[in-house]
C-alpha cells in the first residue's frame, strides 16, 4: 500500500524512509504526534491486524507448500532445505521476516529429509515411505495377499533375466509385487511395514524386494490396444495354475469372430485378436494325411538316418556343435551368397550341414564344398520351387523341411545354430553362444520385431536361432515334430514354435533367451524396414553387428533386391537358376563353382530410393508410396 513518495510499509507495522532507515507506524509515534484522529487511529489498528493475518496464512501456506513428500525421492537434504527457505522458490521467505523464519527453522529441524548416502551406490534410491495406520488388505485376501510394493520394471529385468525382450519405456515404469505371505515381505522394517499398509506403494530394489522368496511367479501384462477395458483377476484359493485363461466378449468364432462389447465374457484362445478373429488355422483332413505320410517316412527310416547323419557329424562339428540349413531348388542363389559373403570374410564352414530338398540344391551344395544330408523318400512332400510369398502353401510344407532337419541334429547330441539362407555373417556367431555370459539359456533366437499377439511373449524369429542339446531342448523338438500337422495348416512354424517355447518353459523348465530387438548384434528386415536411423549408422560403419538377416520380405524377389543395394549380394546373374553342372560345364570345369559364381567383391545395385542402401539410390523409385529418400 502506497502511503507517500517517501515511505513504503512492510509486512510488520514498520515503514523505510527514502535513505531506508526504518521508522514506527504513526500509531506507535510518541506524545509529539497525538495529534492524529481518533479514526486514523482506528484505521491504523484494522490495518496492523489485517496485514498480521496475511502474514499468518501466508506462512501457513508457505510452509505446507514446500515440506516434503514420499514423492521427493531425488531430492537430497539440502535442496529440502532450499526449498522449504523460499531460496527456489522466489523472495517469500524474505517478505515474510525474521518471526517467521525462525518459526519455520524450528519446524524444519522436525522433518527428516532423504539422505542420499543412506542406499549403496549399486542400488535403485528410494524414500523412507509413509505408513498408514490401516492394513492394505481385508482379511478376507490375506489366503494370498499380505502385502505388496513395486520395482522399476528396467530395475526387474537387471535383476532377473527373464529371456523374453524388454519393452520400451522399462526406466520410467514400474512392476507389481504382491506377497503370498508376511514371511516373504522384505526384510527392512520400514518397507515390511509400508508393504503391508493402506498408504502409497512403496518402491523397492528388485533385489530386495525378492530377498525372502522362494519362489516368484511372473505374469507378463499389455493391453494390445488402449480403447480395450482390460482386467486381470487374480485367483486365489484355487489349485495353483501355470496358464493365463483368456476371457472376452466376441460374437462368432474362428476367422469370423469379431469384438462387441455388449456381448458376455466368455472364454476364448490366446490366438484370439484384439478384433475378435482367432488367428489359429485348424488343420484340415489334407494337413492331417500329408503330416501321417511325413511321419510315417521319418519313423519308417530313422534308425537308418540316424546312423548315415552321425557319422556326418562326427567328422565336421566343432566343440559339438555345427551349423544347420535346408535349402530347395528355388532358394539355392542364396546358399551360394550365403557361402560367398561368408568366405570372403575368411570364416571356415568346416560345420556347416545342409539338407537339400531336391537334387539340384543337394548339386550346387556339394560344389561348394559344404556337407550334406539328403533322403530323397522324406523330402518328397517338400516342393522344389520357392515359395511365391510369405505364408503360402508351398512356403508351409517348405517349414516342414526346417522342423526335420534341426529334431534330427537336436536328438542326436549336437549342440546347433539354426539359420535361414537369407543371413550374412560379419562375426563368427559361435563366439557370442559361447561366451561364458550366454551359457546359461538352453535356447537363443534372434528378436523377429513383430509384436502381433500370436507371437507373444517371445517374439522369436524362426529363421536364426541357437540350441544347446538336452532333455528340455530335445522335448522341444519333438513336440515341433509332432505338430507338424498345425504347421502345415498355419503355413508356419514360427508360431507353433513360439507357443511350444512358452509351454515347454513352463512344462520343463527350457530356459528362452531372445536377442532384443533395440540391441545391436543380430539385426534383421525389421531394422531395414522400421529403424532407417539404425540402418544409417550400420551405412556409416558405426554399428559392428555379428549378423544380419534379410528377413521381413515379401517374396525373393524384393529380398534379392534389398541386399544387393546394402552390398550384401556375391552372386552373379550367370549362376542364378542354374544347375550346378550348367555352371561348370566346358570351359569353366575346372575352375569349380565358388570361382565362378563368387564375387571378390559385393555386387551393389539401386532399386528404391526409400529403402536403406550403401550407395546413393536418389535416382530410384520408390518402393512405398510417398517414400523418402534414405539419402
Amino acid at each position: 500500500m502506497q502511503l507517500e513518495d517517501s515511505t513504503r510499509e512492510n509486512s510488520f507495522g514498520m515503514i523505510k524512509t527514502k535513505n531506508g532507515d526504518p521508522e514506527l507506524l504513526p500509531s506507535r509515534v510518541k506524545a509529539g504526534n497525538r495529534n492524529l484522529s481518533k479514526a486514523s487511529t482506528t484505521k491504523w489498528l484494522v490495518f496492523v491486524i489485517f496485514s498480521s493475518c496475511i502474514s499468518f496464512y501466508l506462512g501457513v501456506w508457505t510452509a505446507l507448500a514446500v515440506a516434503p513428500t514420499s514423492s521427493d525421492i531425488n531430492y537430497a537434504s539440502d535442496l529440502c532445505l532450499k526449498a522449504a527457505k523460499g531460496e527456489d522458490r522466489g523472495d517469500l521467505g524474505r517478505k515474510v521476516g525474521d518471526i517467521f523464519k525462525a518459526r519455520l527453522d524450528k519446524a524444519l529441524d522436525a522433518i527428516k529429509c532423504p539422505e542420499v548416502n543412506e542406499f549403496p551406490e549399486s542400488k535403485t534410491k528410494f524414500l523412507e515411505p509413509k505408513l498408514g495406520t490401516k492394513p492394505r488388505f481385508s482379511r478376507s485376501l490375506n489366503h494370498f495377499l499380505n502385502g505388496a510394493v513395486s520395482v522399476n520394471r528396467k530395475n526387474l529385468f537387471d535383476a532377473f533375466d527373464f529371456g523374453v525382450p524388454m519393452s520400451d519405456g522399462a526406466q520410467h515404469e514400474n512392476t507389481l509385487i504382491l506377497y503370498d505371505s508376511a514371511a516373504a515381505l522384505p526384510s527392512h522394517e520400514s518397507m515390511r511395514k509400508a508393504a503391508q499398509a493402506n498408504e502409497d506403494i512403496p518402491e523397492m530394489d528388485a533385489l530386495d524386494a525378492t530377498a525372502n522368496c522362494d519362489t516368484m511367479n511372473v505374469i507378463f501384462i499389455k493391453n494390445p490396444q488402449r480403447y480395450i477395458r482390460q482386467c486381470v483377476a487374480l485367483v486365489g484359493g484355487q489349485y495353483q495354475g501355470y496358464h493365463v485363461q483368456r476371457w472376452m466378449r466376441i460374437v462368432g468364432e474362428g476367422p469370423h469372430g469379431e469384438w462387441d462389447e455388449t456381448a458376455p465374457l466368455h472364454q476364448v484362445s490366446r490366438m484370439v485378436s484384439f478384433k475378435g478373429y482367432d488367428e489359429l488355422t485348424m488343420p484340415k483332413q489334407w494337413h492331417l494325411d500329408l503330416h501321417r505320410d511325413i511321419m510315417l517316412t521319418y519313423l519308417t527310416h530313422l534308425k537308418e538316418m540316424q546312423g548315415e547323419l552321425k557319422s556326418t557329424l562326427n567328422r565336421i562339428a566343432v566343440d559339438n556343435a555345427v551349423v544347420v540349413m535346408t535349402v530347395n531348388k528355388g532358394q539355392s542363389e542364396l546358399l551360394i551368397n550365403f557361402v560367398c559373403s561368408a568366405r570372403s570374410r575368411g570364416f571356415d564352414l568346416k560345420n556347416v550341414i545342409l539338407f537339400p530338398t531336391d537334387q539340384f540344391s543337394k548339386d550346387i551344395a556339394d560344389g561348394l564344398g559344404l556337407a550334406t544330408f539328403y533322403h530323397n523318400e522324406l523330402t518328397k512332400a517338400i516342393p522344389s520351387e520357392e515359395a511365391a510369398r510369405y505364408g503360402d502353401s508351398t512356403f508351409g510344407r517348405i517349414m516342414m523341411a526346417k522342423v526335420i532337419c534341426v529334431q534330427l541334429v537336436n536328438e542326436l547330441g549336437y549342440d546347433l545354430l539354426f539359420q535361414d539362407v537369407d543371413v550374412i555373417w560379419y562375426k563368427n556367431p559361435f563366439e557370442y553362444f559361447n561366451a561364458e555370459g550366454s551359457k546359461k539359456f538352453d535356447v537363443y533366437f534372434q528378436d523377429d520385431g513383430n509384436r502381433q499377439e500370436r507371437f507373444a511373449p517371445y517374439a522369436a524369429n524362426s529363421g536364426f536361432y541357437f540350441a544347446r542339446s538336452n532333455n528340455r531342448s530335445k522335448l522341444l523338438f519333438r513336440a515341433m515334430l509332432y505338430q507338424g500337422d498345425l504347421v502345415l495348416a498355419c503355413r508356419s512354424h514360427q508360431q507353433v514354435l513360439i507357443s511350444l517355447l512358452a509351454e515347454i518353459n513352463n512344462h520343463a523348465g527350457l530356459t528362452v533367451k531372445v536377442l532384443n530387438r533395440d540391441e545391436d548384434d543380430f539385426p534383421s528386415g525389421y531394422h531395414y524396414h522400421m529403424r532407417k536411423d539404425w540402418m544409417r549408422q550400420m551405412v556409416d560403419g558405426k554399428k559392428d553387428p555379428v549378423i544380419f538377416h534379410m528377413c521381413w520380405t515379401l517374396n525373393k524377389i524384393n529380398k534379392l533386391e534389398f541386399m544387393k543395394q546394402m552390398g550384401m549380394w556375391y552372386v552373379p546373374d550367370k549362376c542364378v537358376g542354374k544347375e550346378a553342372k550348367e555352371i561348370t560345364s566346358g570351359s569353366n570345369a575346372k575352375n569349380g563353382l565358388m570361382n565362378e559364381c563368387c564375387s571378390a567383391d559385393p555386387l551393389k545395385k539401386c532399386y528404391y530410393r526409400d529403402k536403406p542402401s550403401v550407395i546413393p539410390c536418389k535416382d530410384s523409385p520408390p518402393m512405398d508410396r510417398g517414400g523418402r529418400s534414405f539419402w
